[in-house]
């Protein structure tokens, strides 16, 4: 059991916990809001899954102060991970007491931090709650995770109605849910409006050819290595030899199951450009410059609607229904035939960007959270001064 806090004691600490970079760019717009509130004081906790590139998305934002927990190196079990995690985010919540803990997402950062508040009997609130792909085992073991966080969480903050709706059918009260819409259209607002074209960025000067057609690439999940991720890249050589104006960019996930596929397939292949992973800001300049995308990643299908890309999910499942229901997106797995054949039907469009309003956002999702956080923690407040009273 935590400490409680001294009432008048200064700002409520909100402890933010983030393993991966995309959850440290989903984050990053929560933690702004969230130090806007003059009640409330944001304390970033880093797992350090993706060290560097995740305190470099969190820099893109100006958050600079950041909290790191030391765990044993090499866990690459996820039994092992997990144990290193629970034990490390339960000895910081102990130490730092804090007020109330946010998670985020399907990783098992995101479902530790939650089972740890849990257990130091700390409020907890999930970001992005509610997504379902309806298939325990994939994506594995991301589903699990978001099953299992949202079962301990006080507050879950539900992207979109779908995901409120999922979990409606679980069984959860509806005075715990909160449709905000997905932080990550803050993130990509914020940053888009700043970003110079694709071609003027520094990391792409001397990557990028004269083809005017660009596919963006990303591949790395982990239900997706060895053939279905060979089955991929065979299908972006076949696509090249198909259209000889289009050029793919592939920024390489440095996992070994990944890298070593990618590169043996790929790496001599005309126009194609393999790149070590690229800044955020990067990334979100090719996905609005792009002609079309190619990925298995759940946050680029979120990203890409904002600016209208086409998009093909390397994927047997979705929790995102979203992007296939709003015309934005079309699910073609690791079949080198389909693959093949959707590049062909974006590219023979006149106009490939999709003029749609975005289904997952309007922007303002992160102070709906500060908000709602801010309210749980002076209600809570409240309470305890008519019990002392």
């Amino acid at each position: 059991m935590t400490e409680p806090r001294i009432l008048g004691m200064g700002p409520c600490k909100v402890m933010c916990i983030i393993g991966t970079r995309p959850e440290a760019i989903k984050m990053a717009p929560v933690i702004r809001a969230i130090s806007k509130c003059p009640s409330l004081h944001a304390h970033v906790l880093m797992t350090g899954q993706h060290r560097e590139i995740a305190a470099q998305a969190l820099e893109s934002f100006g958050i600079l102060q950041l909290n790191w927990l030391k765990i044993a190196k090499g866990c690459h079990d996820l039994a092992d991970q997990a144990g290193e995690l629970l034990k490390g985010i339960r000895k910081h919540i102990s130490e730092h007491h804090p007020e109330y803990v946010l998670t985020h997402g399907d990783t098992t950062t995101g479902f530790v931090g939650a089972l740890a508040a849990f257990y130091g009997s700390v409020a907890v609130g999930h970001v992005e709650a509610g997504l379902r792909s309806g298939d325990l085992y994939d994506p594995f073991p991301e589903e699990a995770n978001r099953r299992l966080a949202d079962q301990l969480c006080h507050r879950m903050f539900a992207p979109t109605s779908i995901a409120r709706d999922n979990l409606l059918r679980e069984g959860i009260s509806s005075d715990k849910i909160l449709t905000t819409g997905n932080t990550v259209v803050d993130a990509v607002r914020h940053l888009a409006r700043e970003i110079k074209p694709a071609r003027e960025l520094a990391e792409l000067q001397g990557v990028l050819g004269p083809e005017k057609r660009i596919a963006l690439v990303t591949t790395h999940r982990r239900e997706n290595w060895g053939q279905p991720m060979r089955n991929i890249c065979n299908a972006i050589k076949r696509s090249l030899n198909a259209h000889t104006d289009l050029q793919v960019v592939l920024p390489v996930h440095p996992n070994p199951a990944v890298k070593d596929v990618v590169v043996s397939v790929l790496e001599k292949v005309p126009r194609v450009h393999l790149v070590e992973p690229l800044s955020y800001e990067t990334l979100i300049a090719l996905e609005r410059d792009a002609d079309l995308i190619l990925t298995d990643s759940g946050g680029i299908q979120e990203e890409a609607p904002e600016f209208g890309t086409p998009l093909l999910i390397l994927r047997k499942t979705t929790e995102r229904p979203e992007a296939l229901t709003s015309g934005f997106a079309k699910l073609v797995g690791t079949n080198q035939k389909a693959i093949v054949d959707e590049v062909a039907r974006i590219l023979r469009s006149d106009q490939t960007k999709v003029d749609r309003k975005n289904p997952f956002g309007d922007g303002h999702a992160s102070q709906r959270i500060a908000q709602a956080v801010e309210t749980h923690i002076n209600s809570t407040h409240d309470i305890k001064i008519r019990n002392v009273g």
